[in-house]
């Protein structure tokens, strides 16, 4: 905030910045809702003009609801979940962190990279995984790409929809298959595979963060099973084409060499850009986690206020927060880069690139 007033990032207002605690309590409970709500209402009844924060997405949703509801701005750069895109309800929100459906993009520039042309979809049936493939779509028409099919697949019984999901994904043709899955679900997929031969050399799997380890240990589980308890409800030989038997133990390191593996990466050390933002960054106070929300957030304020007809008046209808109809999440690509790169939103106020 000094930063800001000292450059002058809005000409003629001096901000000031209140901090409140949303999350005084250790626990969880509702007496601990109720604080975070009451700090909230505290908050934006001294007359604020944004809000940044909270932390964690579910306290955000909190705050998020009521700024919406009074056209304040609200930038979070933490809280990640995907319910922040539904704009009937956030319509003011917007987060410089970007959600897992713009690996989407990041996937689908590594597969023109290698000039395969057509890609397969597998997802989970939630929010995050519908997102994930629509996104795809669009993007894919965009690079010249086919996604000759896509599946969902049920979040809470990942084991009794994968392996319909995959043959029909698989025999549409898709030999480099996107998989919009994390978690249990994600190794569920991935063992399920295995089982029906889809680890051939013929098959790319391009997967959302490092499963590495729990795929192991699911693979370690199943071997072990095999030798006490075989479960009938395993895929067959008989079942599909390429399949292997149930009974036959998995080699994890033999079978799992096809995978590709996306994921968020902050330290980019040797990338001339990153360096010298750190070497500004380490003049700032450590705690400063919310640098990008700030900056942004003043940039767009001040750019409104350019846009009206009369400075002054701008400055004090900004203040006393009759400029919050214009104050939607594009209102704040101001072509600022931070430490993330880029900070452009599309009308969900998601980050458009990472």
């Amino acid at each position: 905030m000094n930063d800001i007033n000292a450059r002058g990032v809005i000409p003629g207002a001096y901000v000031t910045l209140i901090e409140k605690d949303s999350f005084p309590e250790a626990s969880i409970d509702q007496s601990a809702v109720t604080d975070a709500v009451y700090a909230s209402v505290t908050l934006l009844q001294q007359g604020v003009i944004g809000v940044i924060g909270d932390v964690s997405s579910s306290w955000t949703s909190l705050s998020a609801l009521m700024t919406s509801t009074l056209e304040i701005p609200q930038c979070s750069f933490t809280a990640s979940a995907i319910a922040f895109s539904d704009k009937t309800q956030y319509k003011y929100f917007f987060r410089t962190i970007p959600t897992q459906v713009i690996m989407a993009d990041v996937m689908l520039a590594f597969v023109a990279k290698q000039g395969w042309s057509k890609v397969g979809v597998i997802y989970t049936d939630d929010p995050v995984g519908q997102q994930f493939c629509q996104h795809a779509i669009i993007q894919a028409s965009n690079s010249n790409i086919q996604i000759t099919r896509y599946q969902a697949f049920s979040q809470d019984n990942p084991q009794e929809d994968a392996s319909g999901s995959l043959y029909n994904v698989t025999t549409g043709g898709a030999r480099v298959i996107m998989v919009a899955a994390t978690g249990d679900a994600l190794t569920s997929i991935m063992v399920q595979a295995a089982e029906m031969g889809y680890m051939a050399n013929e098959y790319v799997w391009l997967l959302i963060g490092d499963p590495t380890e729990d795929l192991q240990q699911a693979i370690d589980s199943r071997n072990a099973n095999l030798t006490t308890t075989p479960d009938t409800t395993m895929t067959t030989a008989s079942d599909y084409p390429l399949a292997i038997n149930s009974s036959t133990p998995i080699n994890f390191n033999q079978t799992y060499n096809g995978l590709i593996m996306f994921d968020n990466w902050l330290s980019l050390y040797g990338y001339d850009p990153f360096e010298q933002f750190l070497d500004a960054w380490s003049q700032l106070d450590p705690k400063a986690l919310a640098y990008s929300c700030m900056m942004v957030m003043a940039e767009g304020f001040s750019h409104t206020i350019a846009n009206t007809t009369n400075h002054t008046h701008g400055i004090e209808q900004l203040q006393t927060g009759d400029l919050g109809q214009y104050m939607v999440p594009t209102a704040f690509n101001v072509g600022y880069v931070g430490p993330e790169g880029p900070m452009m939103f599309d009308s969900n106020g998601d980050v458009t690139t990472a």
